[in-house]
């Protein structure tokens, strides 16, 4: 009987030391684990597939960090280097007072003084995803913080224990529920998120990022990213000669950080440049094809939201006044073929002509951001210049169209 009884003891502390801990803990302490690093060394890949583009795209960066040393703008000093798809492309050093842009391939970057350019560096720091997220931002983001879990918009899941680069994980699931709202030209289907945590300390050592949006009622898009740990070392960075500036190459010359300056759009009453493309559907045509009528010239790309959400507008115009005398005519810079803009289009229910290959256009037309829109009268005259779009740009338009027809 003791033998038997010891059998069973042993039996029920093996299944109680490998019951799973639940998807909540896991989560947790997760976040309790990033919270408590405060220095280190990571190596991180990077993979995303853009919304408007077919590829993925591949990241590497090799990453030191000190969040001791963070401030109002940045979480940490930091520097790093940046692959794509294996390619050196630059050094990023921020060492609390400056940040420092550079290539060891030309030699030459830039320097950002925070004394002199902090309104620069908070926009620049806005739109940053260069570090690996649960570790360097306050929140541990995308991990969930406490109030996450009284959130009914909020589900996770537990999908099952993995292996991932030779370490036991835990891979757990959360999604985010968005309200309907059909007034929104972009919505958020859906929002799914994956960790892999491991089993050992509970880092989370790679997670994944997936949105489906419903663009203007019309064309579902999808935007993907994977983020892996791949080398790491934290709470142990005993040198930090690494985050400072006397660190820098001393080949590299630096020069002072110049705002960009976006050129005036093109004057009223001026001579709209020619230009000559060819069209997505073959045809080689010129601006001065369309003379004797009122041109409507957009530039935009299939990624920017203001000119997807343009798109309604202009097609609407186009099928208005095309029959009165009205051209409209996209023209962009950016997208290829390969992206299916011709699928994108059709879905989006465009009709009127467009053209690819536009960068030099652009340029021409002093284009600094998208959409930019050009109407141009019956002797090729500048009409009006819009740039952006929103409320009361359509019946703008229209009123102009209409005086000029």
């Amino acid at each position: 009987m003791k033998t038997i009884s010891r059998c069973i003891a042993i039996v029920v502390f093996f299944f109680s030391c490998n019951k799973n801990p639940g998807t909540e803990e896991v989560l947790k302490k997760s976040f309790e684990k990033c919270q408590s690093v405060t220095n280190g060394y990571y190596e991180m890949d990077y993979y995303i597939k853009y919304m408007s583009k077919k590829d993925t795209t591949f990241l590497k960066y090799k990453f030191y960090f000190d969040k001791s040393k963070g401030d109002s703008i940045f979480p940490a000093a930091f520097r790093y280097r940046e692959f794509k798809e294996g390619k050196y492309q630059r050094d990023v050093l921020y060492t609390g007072d400056a940040l420092l842009t550079y290539s060891e391939k030309d030699s030459t970057g830039t320097i950002m003084e925070k004394k002199r350019w902090a309104e620069d560096l908070m926009a620049y720091r806005h739109n940053y995803r260069k570090f690996y997220s649960p570790l360097m931002d306050d929140d541990s983001w995308p991990l969930p913080s406490d109030s996450a879990f009284v959130d009914d918009s909020y589900t996770f899941e537990w999908i099952g224990t993995e292996t991932l680069n030779g370490v036991p994980s835990y891979h757990v699931k959360m999604n985010i529920d968005h309200e309907d709202d059909e007034n929104e030209k972009f919505k958020t289907l859906s929002a799914e998120y994956h960790f892999w945590i491991s089993e050992k300390d509970y880092l989370p050592l790679q997670y994944t990022i997936e949105y489906e949006l419903l663009v203007n009622n019309r064309d579902t898009m999808t935007q993907y990213q994977r983020i892996m740990l791949t080398e790491y070392q934290f709470n142990r960075l005993e040198n930090d000669s690494v985050l400072k500036k006397s660190s820098v190459p001393p080949f590299v010359k630096l020069e002072e950080y110049e705002p960009y300056e976006a050129p005036d759009p093109l004057p009223i009453d001026t001579i709209a440049p020619q230009w000559t493309l060819i069209s997505l559907k073959g045809d080689t045509l010129s601006l001065s094809d369309f003379k004797g009528k009122v041109v409507l010239l957009d530039f935009f790309y299939k990624s920017c939201m203001p000119c997807v959400w343009a798109l309604p507008a202009l097609q609407s115009l186009h099928e208005k006044y095309s029959d009165k005398g009205l051209v409209v005519l996209g023209i962009n810079p950016f997208d290829t073929k390969e992206d299916d803009i011709e699928g994108f289009l059709k879905k989006q229910g465009v009709t009127y002509t467009v053209f690819l290959n536009g960068e030099n256009i652009a340029e021409k037309y002093r284009v600094s951001g998208y959409p930019t829109m050009y109407l141009i009268d019956k002797k090729g005259k500048i009409l009006h210049v819009q740039t952006g779009y929103g409320e009361g740009v359509e019946q703008k338009l229209e009123k102009i169209i209409k005086e000029n027809l």
